[in-house]
Protein backbone atom coordinates (compact mmCIF):
# COMPACT_ATOMS: atom_id res chain seq x y z
CA UNK A 1 0.00 0.00 0.00
CA UNK A 2 0.95 3.54 -0.41
CA UNK A 3 4.38 4.17 -2.14
CA UNK A 4 6.95 1.62 -2.91
CA UNK A 5 9.80 1.63 -1.37
CA UNK A 6 13.38 -0.91 -0.76
CA UNK A 7 16.25 -0.96 1.48
CA UNK A 8 20.06 -1.71 0.94
CA UNK A 9 22.23 -2.02 3.52
CA UNK A 10 24.70 1.79 4.33
CA UNK A 11 27.24 1.70 1.74
CA UNK A 12 30.19 4.08 1.77
CA UNK A 13 29.05 5.68 -1.26
CA UNK A 14 25.62 6.84 0.77
CA UNK A 15 27.93 9.05 3.38
CA UNK A 16 26.85 12.68 1.59
CA UNK A 17 23.88 11.52 1.36
CA UNK A 18 23.21 10.46 5.02
CA UNK A 19 24.94 13.73 6.27
CA UNK A 20 22.70 15.94 3.92
CA UNK A 21 19.57 13.82 4.69
CA UNK A 22 20.22 14.17 8.71
CA UNK A 23 21.13 18.16 7.89
CA UNK A 24 17.67 18.90 6.46
CA UNK A 25 15.66 16.53 9.03
CA UNK A 26 17.47 17.88 12.26
CA UNK A 27 18.61 21.25 10.68
CA UNK A 28 15.54 23.29 12.27
CA UNK A 29 15.84 21.46 16.12
CA UNK A 30 19.81 21.84 16.06
CA UNK A 31 19.65 25.40 15.18
CA UNK A 32 17.11 26.75 17.35
CA UNK A 33 18.30 25.15 20.25
CA UNK A 34 21.89 25.30 20.25
CA UNK A 35 22.68 27.16 16.93
CA UNK A 36 24.15 24.96 13.78
CA UNK A 37 27.53 24.94 13.57
CA UNK A 38 28.76 23.32 10.61
CA UNK A 39 31.79 22.18 11.68
CA UNK A 40 30.73 20.80 14.51
CA UNK A 41 27.79 19.22 13.37
CA UNK A 42 30.34 17.49 10.62
CA UNK A 43 32.49 16.13 13.75
CA UNK A 44 29.12 15.10 15.36
CA UNK A 45 28.71 13.08 12.15
CA UNK A 46 31.94 11.61 11.19
CA UNK A 47 31.32 9.81 14.93
CA UNK A 48 27.93 8.77 14.72
CA UNK A 49 28.47 7.26 11.49
CA UNK A 50 31.82 5.22 13.11
CA UNK A 51 29.10 3.46 15.82
CA UNK A 52 25.57 3.74 13.17
CA UNK A 53 26.78 2.70 9.53
CA UNK A 54 26.58 -1.22 11.05
CA UNK A 55 23.14 -1.10 11.70
CA UNK A 56 21.84 0.86 8.87
CA UNK A 57 19.99 1.08 5.70
CA UNK A 58 18.96 3.43 3.04
CA UNK A 59 16.01 3.64 1.96
CA UNK A 60 15.09 3.80 -1.92
CA UNK A 61 12.01 4.54 -3.78
CA UNK A 62 11.74 3.70 -7.68
CA UNK A 63 15.66 3.91 -7.25
CA UNK A 64 16.20 7.01 -5.75
CA UNK A 65 17.30 7.61 -1.99
CA UNK A 66 14.76 8.91 -0.03
CA UNK A 67 15.58 8.08 3.86
CA UNK A 68 17.18 6.19 6.52
CA UNK A 69 16.99 4.38 8.79
CA UNK A 70 19.33 3.04 12.00
CA UNK A 71 19.16 1.07 15.31
CA UNK A 72 21.02 -0.76 18.09
CA UNK A 73 19.80 -3.33 19.81
CA UNK A 74 20.90 -4.22 23.43
CA UNK A 75 19.74 -7.30 24.87
CA UNK A 76 15.93 -7.55 24.48
CA UNK A 77 15.74 -3.86 23.47
CA UNK A 78 15.77 -2.17 19.98
CA UNK A 79 16.55 1.17 19.82
CA UNK A 80 15.74 3.16 16.91
CA UNK A 81 18.61 5.78 16.51
CA UNK A 82 17.24 7.44 13.16
CA UNK A 83 14.33 7.36 11.12
CA UNK A 84 15.16 10.06 8.37
CA UNK A 85 12.45 10.86 5.27
CA UNK A 86 13.20 13.20 3.00
CA UNK A 87 10.77 16.30 3.52
CA UNK A 88 9.05 15.54 -0.37
CA UNK A 89 8.09 11.77 0.95
CA UNK A 90 7.05 12.27 4.09
CA UNK A 91 3.05 12.09 5.36
CA UNK A 92 2.58 9.02 2.89
CA UNK A 93 3.37 6.07 5.45
CA UNK A 94 6.70 5.29 5.00
CA UNK A 95 7.89 5.98 8.58
CA UNK A 96 4.78 4.06 9.49
CA UNK A 97 5.32 1.01 7.78
CA UNK A 98 9.01 1.22 8.77
CA UNK A 99 7.82 1.32 12.26
CA UNK A 100 5.62 -1.62 12.02
CA UNK A 101 8.01 -3.68 10.75
CA UNK A 102 10.39 -2.57 13.31
CA UNK A 103 8.10 -3.28 15.89
CA UNK A 104 6.90 -6.98 14.50
CA UNK A 105 10.31 -8.07 13.26
CA UNK A 106 11.94 -10.78 16.45
CA UNK A 107 14.41 -10.98 18.60
CA UNK A 108 13.37 -7.70 20.90
CA UNK A 109 10.59 -7.22 23.56
CA UNK A 110 11.25 -3.49 23.21
CA UNK A 111 11.31 -0.76 21.22
CA UNK A 112 13.15 2.45 22.37
CA UNK A 113 13.36 6.13 21.06
CA UNK A 114 14.01 9.50 21.62
CA UNK A 115 12.33 12.77 19.41
CA UNK A 116 12.87 16.22 19.49
CA UNK A 117 9.54 17.54 21.49
CA UNK A 118 8.76 19.85 19.06
CA UNK A 119 8.96 16.83 16.45
CA UNK A 120 5.23 16.47 15.10
CA UNK A 121 6.03 13.02 14.33
CA UNK A 122 5.67 12.68 18.18
CA UNK A 123 1.96 12.12 17.31
CA UNK A 124 2.76 8.94 14.93
CA UNK A 125 4.99 7.32 17.76
CA UNK A 126 2.09 7.61 20.25
CA UNK A 127 -0.50 6.23 17.91
CA UNK A 128 1.77 3.20 17.38
CA UNK A 129 1.94 2.80 21.36
CA UNK A 130 5.00 4.48 22.38
CA UNK A 131 4.69 6.50 25.52
CA UNK A 132 6.95 8.54 27.23
CA UNK A 133 8.45 7.11 29.61
CA UNK A 134 11.66 10.56 30.20
CA UNK A 135 11.68 14.02 29.32
CA UNK A 136 14.69 16.43 28.91
CA UNK A 137 14.92 19.62 28.15
CA UNK A 138 14.55 19.02 24.01
CA UNK A 139 13.74 15.85 23.70
CA UNK A 140 11.05 13.17 24.66
CA UNK A 141 12.40 9.50 25.46
CA UNK A 142 9.46 7.05 24.35
CA UNK A 143 9.17 3.01 24.57
CA UNK A 144 7.02 0.73 23.20
CA UNK A 145 6.72 -3.07 24.94
CA UNK A 146 5.68 -5.75 22.91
Amino acid sequence: EGIEITMKKYMPVDYDFVYQLKKVCYYPYVSEIWGWDEEKQTDYFNAFMENAKENMNIIYSRGKRIGMINWSVDGDTCELENICILPEYRNQGIGSRLLAETIESGGFSKVRLQAFKKNPVIHLYHRLGFSIVEETENHYRMLLEK
